[in-house]
């Protein structure tokens, strides 16, 4: 018996055990621990005290109540203004943000002198931290002293003494604004990405046939870039419902509750009265919500297949 064959068995057993069956879902088990320890569980403990009277200022113990919290949900006239509100905030966001991420990324998609350099200056609104873009808009936004405000004074648009963050009607739409600056570089980087992985035959052949701009991104780049644009909604819903950070940081849910959405109310009932049942139960109708939003839009997009 040789050296060499002393040594290459132990390594033919060992290529034996990596190559086996089994081995690749042990491989796997400190990643399903990672996820049920802060996915699953969290999510099962959410579901759970939705079915509870859990107010930890009436002691730490849960009370099991079955679907009262959420009969009470649906007779709370801060839940329905909070639906509302975070419907709006959802659909006039989404449309927004995706549109001027779209035209964001067919300017940028060109071949133009610096183009580097300004799709750089144009994704840092992304990159700047909520807090600062919180207060650096309600400054520029304020009725007295916002720089934005005097600018549009001057030129004759006026939101009245009260301005933007002290009108109901007026509050929301500031945040929409607000959110629209910070976030529509997601779109835009999402849509790039896709719009420059076309072919550039591809991209280049309609104008050989003379088709026009309209044409060409129709019949070309809208069809290829369908797939990205369902995946990109689906995450922008997703941070539009479940980031009320801008509105907490800029109104708090004011005036009123004229900008109250659905995870800053849950938020309240949580962290302010304590009512934590209460409060997993609205976040359970979000759960659903988004569950709900992201496999109609997923079916009626038709995601993955081909006609």
């Amino acid at each position: 018996m040789t050296f060499g064959t002393v040594v290459s068995a132990p390594v033919r057993k060992f290529k034996g055990i990596i190559e086996g069956k089994y081995f690749a879902w042990v491989l796997l088990v400190p990643s399903m621990v990672m996820v049920l320890a802060f996915i699953f569980y969290p999510v099962y403990r959410g579901i759970y005290l939705s079915f509870t009277r859990t107010v930890l200022l009436e002691g730490p113990g849960s009370t099991f109540i079955g679907l009262e919290n959420f009969r009470e949900m649906f007779k709370d006239p801060l839940f329905i203004i909070a639906t509302k509100n975070t419907l709006l905030f959802m659909v006039v966001g989404l449309i927004s943000q995706l549109a001027l991420g779209l035209a964001a990324a067919m300017l940028l998609s060109q071949e133009r002198k610096y183009i580097g350099l300004i799709r750089v200056i144009v994704v840092l609104p992304w990159f700047t931290p909520p807090v600062v873009t919180a207060y650096m808009w309600r400054f520029m936004m304020d009725a007295n002293s916002g720089v934005l405000i005097k600018m549009l004074e001057a030129i004759g648009i006026s939101f009245g003494p009260a301005g933007i963050w002290s009108n109901p009607d007026l509050a929301i739409y500031g945040v929409l604004f607000v959110d629209l600056w910070a976030s529509y570089p997601f779109f835009m980087l999402f849509l790039l990405a896709a719009i420059q992985g076309i072919p550039k035959d591809m991209r280049e052949s309609t104008a050989v046939d003379g088709a026009s701009s309209w044409q060409h991104f129709r019949f070309v780049i809208f069809p290829l870039i369908g797939p990205v644009i369902v995946v990109a909604s689906i995450l922008g819903v997703i941070h539009l419902i479940n980031s009320p950070t801008l509105v907490l940081l800029m109104t708090n849910g004011g005036p009123g509750d004229s900008t109250l959405v659905l995870p800053l109310y849950a938020f309240r009932q949580a962290f302010q009265l304590y009512n934590f049942g209460y409060a997993s139960s609205i976040s359970v109708m979000v759960l659903i919500a988004i569950a709900g939003f992201a496999m109609v839009y997923i079916r009626f997009a038709r995601f993955g297949k081909e006609d």
